[in-house]
């Protein structure tokens, strides 16, 4: 454990000096602008001026799924080359010389490159819940599960992108990333829209992670006249196995890498 700390702090230095966390920081900044922005505006409905507090419930939920989703592309961003560099480098084999296992090394450099992304939810996350709470009524109770559901699927998608950059160059981990996150959560609101439906967004719903549908799960409460039609048990059942899944696939895959010498 004492190793793992020390190098996942190490890790979340590294990734703090990468200049994409600039990046990250900016489109942070421009998101809470415009989030503050929104919720203080009116809506003409029908010709008559209506407030923020008569949708809330809608677009604070589409506003943090949203954010919610885009913080989980940033751990797979994140992730997609924070263990790649170190065997670029070869400062994997100067830390492997060291009594340090590569499962411990793999993981601590995944939570680190994990912390940036959470780091960024939180903000983010946080914000939103708390304009939505003042300006639009809504509880932040549910904004609670709904973040750790976006916790969860950061560490699911970074830790297979961080396992996918074994074997594949940057761009396509990044790619993979803005993939695996498109794909399952159309499937989850395709699924959600039509759950009597069995094509095949059904079975990329069921065997994928419901990264959408835990949050719109989550955020059930927002809604006024919609319930969200999805087996909360099942939902975080698998979200958490994506979530245990994923780093282990990785620690696994670390294991049959060949280091340079």
């Amino acid at each position: 454990m004492r190793h793992f700390l020390l190098l996942s702090g190490e890790a979340l230095r590294d990734a703090g000096r990468r200049r994409i966390v600039i990046v990250v920081v900016a489109v942070s900044l421009l998101s809470i602008m415009m989030i503050e922005s929104c919720t203080g505006c009116e809506m003409q409905v029908n010709g008559e001026p209506r407030s923020l507090e008569a949708f809330a419930g809608y677009t604070g939920a589409a506003t943090y799924l949203v954010l919610g989703l885009w913080c989980v592309v940033l751990a797979g961003v994140l992730a997609a080359e924070h263990l790649a560099q170190t065997l670029a480098d070869g400062s994997a084999n100067l830390t492997l010389s060291r009594p340090v296992s590569r499962a411990t090394f793999a993981l601590a450099r995944l939570a680190g490159a994990l912390c940036i992304a959470l780091i960024t939810a939180a903000v983010l996350l946080g914000t939103t819940a708390a304009l939505l709470h003042t300006r639009g009524g809504l509880a932040i109770a549910p904004a609670i599960p709904a973040a750790l559901a976006v916790a969860l699927g950061a560490v699911a998608v970074g830790g297979i992108s961080m396992a996918a950059s074994l074997a594949l160059p940057r761009v396509a981990c990044v790619m993979l990333a803005f993939f695996l996150v498109a794909v399952s959560s159309i499937a989850n609101l395709v699924t959600l829209a039509s759950p009597e439906s069995r094509g095949a967004m059904f079975f990329i719903d069921q065997a994928g992670p419901p990264l959408l549908t835990s949050v719109a799960l989550a955020l059930d409460p927002w809604f006024a006249e919609v319930t969200v039609q999805a087996h909360a048990g099942s939902v975080w059942g698998r979200l958490a196995l994506w979530a245990l899944g994923a780093p282990a696939a990785l620690a696994l895959a670390f294991q049959r890498i060949e280091l340079g010498r």
